[in-house]
């Protein structure tokens, strides 16, 4: 009798610790808030003290479904290489120094792109639906003054202060400089670069470089490399974005439609209650 008991509270314990089910895999409390803290601060970057319990419901939702895409991208033999999310990292992130879990949610974001890249087989995007976009959507291409800025990043002072020597006076052959990376050139509104920035790249002269910057990636310099006024953005320039975001939004409603066909192939069950 008292060993019966004895299992009788452990299972009671166990079960009450599990929040969902997906297939024969279980979610425990303590998993999802690790999980959940880690993503809450990470990537968010907000205090875990304004997390609500619908923020953690919502989120054990998102951790499911992300559950079952790496089950099926497995099946799809769909995987990523360590370039493929260092590369991400580095163009998306910077810093280097993310958690198991953080990790975990970016390869999830990868992967989705990946499915929806393979799922996606309709017809090209045609320039008349392009034009029309743009028309349109005047409204949207509103922009303010810019500038284009490339992103060079040393992994030490010193190779970076060499990088900084050469760009200001132009010489362009800094290949041979140890641990320097560059990035993609990106255009930023100039009103919203940090102050840092505005001291020294101001006015904004193409070649103008700044001084190295510290951060968590290591440190940055970044080379003006072009300039534009506020205003509306014409349609050649526009052209692309807009192809982009069609192509993106038909691919985010074919995988919209394979996720809730998929899910149905799955045994899912949520225990909000335990929460």
């Amino acid at each position: 009798m008292l060993l019966f008991l004895i299992l009788l509270a452990f299972f009671g314990f166990s079960s009450a610790s599990v929040v969902a089910r997906v297939g024969s895999e279980v979610i425990r409390k303590d998993e999802l808030y690790e999980y959940f803290n880690s993503y809450w601060r990470e990537i968010l970057h907000l205090p875990i003290a304004r997390a609500t319990k619908e923020d953690v419901q919502n989120f054990l939702v998102e951790l499911v479904r992300s559950k079952v895409i790496r089950q099926e991208a497995k099946k799809m033999g769909i995987s990523l290489s360590d370039e493929e999310v260092e590369d991400y990292i580095q163009k998306n992130i910077g810093s280097k120094h993310l958690s198991p879990i953080a990790l975990y949610f970016i390869k999830t974001e990868l992967l989705v792109d990946k499915i929806a890249e393979r799922l996606y087989k309709g017809s090209e995007i045609t320039e008349n639906q392009v034009v029309a976009y743009y028309y349109l959507n005047l409204r949207d291409f509103k922009m303010p003054a810019q500038v284009r800025l490339e992103r060079f990043v040393a992994d030490s002072l010193e190779s970076a202060n060499e990088l900084y020597y050469r760009l200001s006076r132009e010489i362009e052959f800094w290949e041979d400089i140890k641990g320097v990376k560059k990035g993609e050139a990106m255009w930023y509104s100039i009103q919203a670069l940090p102050d840092v920035l505005k001291a020294q790249l101001s006015p904004y002269e193409v070649g103008k470089v700044s001084k190295p910057i510290y951060t968590e990636a290591g440190y940055v310099v970044f080379r003006v490399v072009g300039r534009r006024k506020e205003g509306i953005l014409s349609l050649e320039e526009a052209k692309p974005m807009v192809r982009a975001k069609l192509i993106r939004e038909k691919r985010q409603e074919v995988l919209k439609e394979w996720l809730e066909k998929t899910l149905r192939n799955y045994r899912v069950e949520f225990y909000f209650s335990q929460l």
